[in-house]
């Protein structure tokens, strides 16, 4: 029995030598091609392009990117957008992209053809903003404006992506710097009550990321953003409570936003999260947990010596919630797991 072939990368390559693209006369061929590609690849756990060590042509997709009008082929501009996204799950893909690739992915973002094509736009921004030479060069085009108003679209896939990508961003200062610029923090804030899980957790981690950069904590503050935080800490999923843990750990930095997180109570629930199944919420509790109560022992006749304590005390309570989950094959569910209400 002959298998069937499953279209690679390389084979786009090579029907681009031969017939010259999605422009000529063999352009139905192409597009299937094309789709065979993504729909043998679009899983990254069980996509033969991400793991086959390979180097791709990146600007072979980018080239015909420039070349079509972005109103023109919807189709063909999105197929080629899910093409680019995969391939640039590749690190080396990703530093060879340029700046030439980064404007032909936001020229079919600033005016996209309709909400699929700004979804995988945006997976394309994210996976290349891996890359801090990517982030430069995304900032020089002007590419955060259109990501901020996705955060505003009605389509929770587009909402999601975009703030996954300005969460990519964010992880660099400079992209941080020009994402508060571009007044993202409202937008970002907002979506904390988007009732789509993947918006909620991308939205909270963006501005995990964002609230290291000292300019933004007062805007997050202003804008409301601290009672969101502190609600979400019991959050059903670990990754968001930890990142709101994270939030609340930058922005209790700020003497004022430090007695307003005191103030909302959020000292219970981030001592809950020192036992929690998932490292980096602890940590960051942890953290969080010094950063709100440490001034305040500091002004105590022995600060500094209890302050020290606190921290031992922190640290041993997350050590033994390590320990604990390691005497186990796999963390209990989520709703059979005993949390405060």
């Amino acid at each position: 029995m002959v298998g069937i072939h499953t279209p690679t990368f390389q084979d786009i390559e090579r029907h681009l030598e031969t017939h010259g693209g999605v422009l000529s006369s063999s352009r139905t061929g192409f597009q299937q091609l094309l789709e065979g590609f993504v729909t043998a690849n679009e899983d990254p756990a069980t996509s033969t392009n991400f793991n086959n060590g390979l180097d791709d042509y990146v600007d072979c997709i980018t080239n015909i990117l420039t070349a079509i009008p972005p109103e023109s082929d919807e189709a063909t501009v999105l197929v080629l957008l899910k093409v680019l996204k995969i391939i640039s799950r590749k690190q080396t893909n990703r530093q060879r992209i340029g700046e030439h690739g980064i404007y032909a992915v936001l020229k079919h973002l600033r005016r996209p053809a309709n909400p699929k094509v700004a979804a995988e736009g945006a997976n394309v921004i994210l996976n290349v903003c891996y890359e801090k030479a990517n982030v430069d060069l995304v900032l020089r085009c002007n590419g955060v404006p259109p990501l901020i108003k996705f955060l505003s679209h009605a389509d929770a896939d587009v909402q999601a992506n975009a703030a996954g990508a300005v969460q990519s961003i964010c992880f660099q200062e400079k992209g941080r710097q020009g994402v508060r610029d571009a007044e993202a923090v409202p937008a970002l804030i907002a979506l904390l009550r988007s009732p789509q899980a993947k918006v909620k957790a991308r939205a909270v981690g963006a501005l995990h990321n964002l609230s290291s950069d000292s300019g933004s904590i007062r805007i997050i503050r202003r804008n409301e953003g601290i009672p969101k935080l502190v609600d979400l800490l019991r959050s059903d999923s670990w990754a968001v409570c930890g990142s709101a843990a994270g939030a609340l750990q930058n922005v209790s930095r700020e003497v004022a936003s430090r007695m307003l997180i005191r103030e909302l109570d959020a000292v219970c629930p981030l001592a809950d999260l020192l036992s929690a199944p998932d490292l980096q919420a602890q940590v960051c509790a942890a953290g969080a947990l010094l950063n709100i109560l440490g001034p305040e022992i500091d002004r105590a006749p022995e600060g500094a010596a209890q302050r020290q304590g606190l921290a031992r005390l922190m640290s041993c309570v997350v050590s033994l919630s390590v320990v604990h989950e390691a005497m186990y094959d796999s963390v209990p569910a989520l709703d059979t797991a005993v949390r405060p209400g």
